[in-house]
């Protein structure tokens, strides 16, 4: 096991920060000093970072406004770029109230996904 890389334990799940899941050698720990893993170094900062929202927030849009206008956000534990905060305002714009209370319940990556759906059907 030591040639095997020790990974950062994720804050919301028992798996990696990296999210490889190298079997039965994986070493995943709590202490900063023994992770080895180059990915997981890089994606303990993005961690580290308390959530602007969540699903269901009503901060949520605001939040991807913000995000959308260059501004970096992390909500549900998840990253989001400019590029994929606006995909998701552009349907939820153009969306009737109804669905816009529909869309904004989702958690947030099965809401970027329909929304890239919709915007790009055919890919």
């Amino acid at each position: 096991m030591s040639g095997a890389p020790a990974h950062g334990r994720a804050a919301r799940s028992p798996n990696a920060v990296c999210g490889a899941d190298d079997g039965p050698v994986t070493r995943i720990t709590d202490e900063p000093h023994l992770v080895t893993c180059p990915d997981c170094i890089d994606y303990a900062d993005i961690e580290a970072l308390p959530d602007d929202a969540v699903s269901g927030d009503l901060h949520l849009i605001e939040c991807l406004r913000q995000a959308a206008r260059g501004r970096f956000r992390k909500i549900d534990g998840v990253p989001v770029d400019a590029t994929t905060a606006a995909a998701i305002l552009t349907v939820y714009d153009a969306a009737s109230p109804a669905t816009r209370a529909r869309l904004a319940q989702l958690p947030l990556t099965r809401l970027a996904e329909v929304c890239w759906r919709i915007l790009r059907p055919h890919l």
